[in-house]
């Protein structure tokens, strides 16, 4: 019996993935819950497990930088090794290049890339319309006017990088959400005296924090007060979670992900502080889960250990807020009749205004401010 091998729908907003590995080889025997190929789809990766016993007769489609949208054939399993059957016509997903449709030799295209010329525009004299070298260059100096003398053009130096998927997913992702969602932003001037004396004391203690464990800790303690900073916008519904998880945005090679903190408000500075860490190694080793992209509404990206005043972070969909974070500076302040030397940073916010009024954000703002600098929750 002939089984169709599908590009799964791995989460509720995903419309398309990348398929980046086979970890079998056509031919070779299947088991069912077996790995039988690699997946990413908005920033993670996910081995899918075959949903038969077989074996892998037919790839349709062969890793690529291309997207294939869910529910798209891409291999045939079958009950035994030799049984006959037919392939259905589909249509075909493939990696789209230049050369695919235009026949050019290797150096009359990169002469063509050196000077920014668009090889559509010349007309090939060798074989079938091959477009040589010579063909480029007479091109070149037609452009200038120069005859058929010394090309002297002058080049236009630069490297092409290519997109990597995870690339894509990002400018997707970012791109819609700057087109679909009314963002609207404000900042503030946070003093962070006390948390620093509290992470010296810890520190003495023998455990180390990061400002980062203390923000979660203490916005996740917030929006239970205010749930509508962490709900999500998912198939035009709008969804208020009970519980509060935080997602972080994590810097890796490739680009940023983001993950979660599972139910934040519930844990300890301790604990907070080492699912982060477990949650960034996983990150950058390319193990994050799709568990672990759950709960990435309410977003903190801290760009303060890169010596980054203030920005203003992009929604993170299906996410309504985002917080931004900067470096901690000290400032002179006056309080009473005296001046006093502070400890502050800035904190930004994104909100999206279709959800989030300002008066809402504002008073969320207000009491994240006033949770920070007199900490009234026990570390």
């Amino acid at each position: 019996m002939k089984r169709e091998i599908i590009m799964p729908k791995l989460g509720e907003t995903m419309e398309e993935g990348y398929l980046i590995a086979w970890k079998k080889n056509e031919g070779e025997k299947v088991e069912k819950g077996e790995v039988l190929f690699e997946v990413m789809s908005d920033k993670t990766n996910f081995e899918v497990e075959s949903p038969y016993t077989g074996y892998l007769r037919k790839i349709l489609i062969q890793p690529s930088e291309q997207p294939i949208p869910v529910t798209t054939v891409i291999a045939y399993l079958t009950d035994t090794p030799d049984e006959p059957f037919e392939i259905e016509e589909k249509k075909e997903i493939k990696v789209e290049k230049e050369e695919d449709r235009i026949k050019i030799s290797p150096i009359a295209k990169k002469i063509a890339e050196e000077y920014g010329i668009d090889i559509k525009q010349i007309k090939g004299t060798g074989p079938d319309g091959r477009i040589e070298k010579k063909d480029v260059v007479e091109y070149i100096e037609k452009l200038k006017g120069k005859g058929e003398g010394e090309l002297k053009t002058e080049k236009q130096e630069y490297e092409v990088i290519n997109w990597t998927p995870l690339r894509k997913i990002i400018a997707k992702n970012l791109t819609e959400s700057k087109q679909n969602i009314p963002h609207y932003y404000f900042q503030g001037k946070v003093f962070v005296d006390n948390i620093l004396k509290i992470k010296e004391e810890k520190e003495k203690q023998g455990e180390k924090y990061t400002i980062t464990d203390f923000l979660i800790f203490f916005v996740s303690r917030v929006i239970e007060e205010f749930p509508l900073i962490g709900a999500g916008v998912i198939n035009d519904e709008i969804r208020v979670y009970k519980n509060v998880d935080i997602g972080l945005a994590i810097s890796i090679s490739e680009g940023l992900v983001v993950g979660s903190i599972k139910n934040a408000n519930k844990k300890t500075i301790k604990e907070i502080s080492e699912d982060r860490k477990k949650l960034i190694e996983r990150a950058r080793e390319g193990k994050l889960t799709e568990e672990d992209r759950k709960g990435t509404n309410f977003v903190i990206s801290n760009l303060g250990m890169y010596d980054v005043e203030n920005f203003y972070p992009i929604i993170n969909p299906p996410g309504v807020a985002i917080m931004g974070v900067g470096k901690i500076e000290k400032g002179v302040f006056p309080e009473g009749n005296a001046i006093l030397i502070r400890n502050y940073m800035y904190i930004s916010f994104s909100f999206d205004h279709r959800i989030i009024d300002g008066a809402y954000a504002a008073s969320f703002y207000k009491k994240l401010r006033e949770t920070i600098e007199n900490v009234s929750f026990k570390i």
